[in-house]
Formats: C-alpha cells, sequence, structure tokens
C-alpha cells in the first residue's frame, strides 16, 4: 500500500476540500479541478476492487473532478474504511454488509456515494475434492479470507448460518488473503477456499488452467442471512463456464458500495455521481461478468446504507 504517513488535520481537511476555516476551498485546486486529491482505497493488486478503483482514479483526473487521485492496495473492505475514516483515502470500496457492522462498532460519518458492482462468494475446492456441500467443510482446511476482510466477515457468517460455527463442528480456519489463499489450494496446503469478489476473478480464472476447479452451492444459508441480515444478501448465480470448466452455481452475493466521507463537498459529490452515469463503460474492468452496470436505478441500490445528500439529490435530477 501506497504510505500515506499520519495526516494533520489540516491534511484531512484539505482532501475534504475544506480550509482551515471550514470554508469551502474548491477554487485553490491545480488545473480547474474539483478538489486537489482524491485517493481511492481499491483492494489487493490483481482483484476486482484494485481494478475498479485504477479504473475510477484515472477518471476522476480525467474529467476534472480531481487534480491528483491514485488507487491504494488494501486488505480490501474494512481497511478501506478505516483509511476513510482517517483521512489517508478521500473514496472507498466497501462490501455492503462490512459497512453496516462499521457503522454499528463506531460513531461513522461515512456515506455512500452509490452501489458500484455486486460481488459474488465463492466456495472453491478442486474438482476431485469430497466436499459437496457446506456441511462437508466440517473439520477440513478451509482458507477464510484476511483477517477483518469482507470475506472473512461474511464467511463467519456463513458458516454460522450453516451451523458450522461451534466446537466440534467448525473448519479448520487459516486466515489467507485471496492470493495466498488460491496458492494453499493449489499447493494441497487447504481443502477449501471462500473468497468474494466481482466475477470473473482473474486469479482464478488463471488457477482454473492448471487446476480443475469446482464450486459449492451456498443459496441455502440465504434465508437464515436474510433473517438477521435484512437487506445485505442477495441470491446470485455465478454462471457456468465464468471459470474453466466450473458448472453454474447458486451463490451469496452483496452489494459493493463507493464510500465517501460526508464532509465531501456537495459539488465534488455530485460530480463523481454524474461521472459513474455518464462515464460507466470506462470504469468496467476488463473481461468483469458480474459489474452492475452503473445505472442510476442500480446505483442507489446501496442496501440500506444512507448515501450522501449531494449524491442522493443528482440521482433524483437525473433518475426522477
Amino acid at each position: 500500500m501506497a504510505e500515506h504517513g499520519n495526516p494533520s488535520r489540516r491534511s484531512v481537511l484539505r482532501w475534504a476540500g475544506l480550509g482551515a476555516l471550514g470554508l469551502p476551498a474548491l477554487a485553490s485546486c491545480t488545473r480547474g479541478a474539483l478538489i486537489e486529491r482524491l485517493d481511492v482505497a481499491g483492494g489487493e493488486s490483481g482483484g476486482m476492487y484494485f481494478e475498479f478503483a485504477n479504473l475510477l482514479a484515472a477518471a476522476l483526473v480525467r474529467y476534472g473532478i480531481a487534480a491528483h487521485s491514485e488507487a491504494l492496495v488494501t486488505e480490501a473492505s474494512v481497511e478501506n474504511l478505516e483509511l476513510l475514516e482517517n483521512g489517508r483515502a478521500g473514496l472507498s470500496l466497501a462490501l455492503a454488509d462490512t459497512v453496516a457492522q462499521h457503522e454499528r462498532s463506531a460513531d461513522s460519518s461515512l456515506v455512500a456515494l452509490g452501489r458500484v458492482y455486486q460481488n459474488y462468494y465463492h466456495c472453491i475446492v478442486r474438482r476431485e475434492s469430497r466436499i459437496r456441500s457446506l456441511a462437508d467443510l466440517s473439520g477440513q482446511r478451509l482458507g477464510t479470507g484476511a483477517p477483518g476482510s469482507g470475506t472473512w466477515v461474511t464467511g463467519q457468517r456463513i458458516l454460522s448460518a450453516a451451523g458450522l460455527a461451534e466446537e466440534g463442528t467448525k473448519p479448520r480456519e487459516r486466515q489467507l488473503g485471496y492470493v495466498a489463499g488460491l496458492q494453499a489450494l493449489e499447493a494441497g496446503e487447504i481443502d477449501a477456499l471462500l473468497l468474494f469478489g466481482g466475477i470473473p476473478v482473474s486469479s482464478i480464472t488463471a488457477l482454473g488452467r492448471e487446476v480443475d476447479l469446482r464450486l459449492i452451492d451456498l443459496a441455502g444459508v440465504l434465508p437464515a442471512l436474510r433473517a438477521e441480515y435484512p437487506r445485505l444478501y442477495e441470491h446470485v448465480i455465478i454462471p457456468r463456464y465464468t471459470y474453466p470448466g466450473v458448472a453454474e452455481v447458486d451463490t451469496v452475493g452483496v452489494a459493493n458500495l463507493l464510500m465517501a466521507n460526508a464532509a465531501l463537498p456537495a459539488p465534488v459529490a455530485a460530480g463523481i455521481v454524474e461521472l459513474l452515469v455518464d462515464h460507466a463503460r470506462e470504469l468496467i474492468p476488463r473481461n468483469s461478468a458480474g459489474i452492475q452496470y452503473l445505472t442510476p436505478d442500480t446505483l442507489i441500490s446501496t442496501g440500506g446504507q444512507r448515501l450522501h445528500p449531494a449524491a442522493a439529490t443528482t440521482y433524483r435530477r437525473l433518475h426522477g
């Protein structure tokens, strides 16, 4: 991840577009941009989060919203929200369920600018594996995502809903980021791997060219998830041949949100919404099949998370 150091209060206010007195300072930005700097907290290098963050950062500069913008390599949702809270990022990508958990545990000033794409939960095994269902994970070596990541947060909820959270039923958990997790699955060091991402996840595609893979159906836990966490979890399908030789599977979907601080100036928030809508094709990662196409009606589907007031106003103007 890029090093930014510990920001002073003045630097935090600067990314939010505010001067030392709390007054708008948008006119001071270089090259006519609306704001001087707006970095985007993304995810692990090579993943969908980071690909989208790179495209968005480039578009923010290209269309005059920010004079400077960089996509930050991170451990994804939880770290992204922390970077946004402490001012080391101006925008962050985060899963809707992780955002909801963050809001319950913190006095949060974070708001959504929109839902930017759909995430699909993967439970990956080798094709010859005897694991055929979630229940079969009991006692098995399971990669569950980097500590605190969106993959880990949602995975713990899925395991609990499947009755795999108690002693005697738990898998043998290894908290691995998805790159390390896929390497461990390839090497036979784990029996199954949990992973969240837009589809296709390029690293799974690459592994699928070397190792025969299979995906486990996760849709059976949706009623329990929805009962405990309303409005956050959806039934989605990973289509046949999304990955080499892998059959269609039903699974759990969660919205990926573009988050900002409520202090982000209204013209900047409105400009970002217009960018998402008017230049959607430029923001779709290469080979992505799971993007939500960034239309006003899907952008506002934020899983109950509140929108930045200027974003809500802009969506009403664009969509009625």
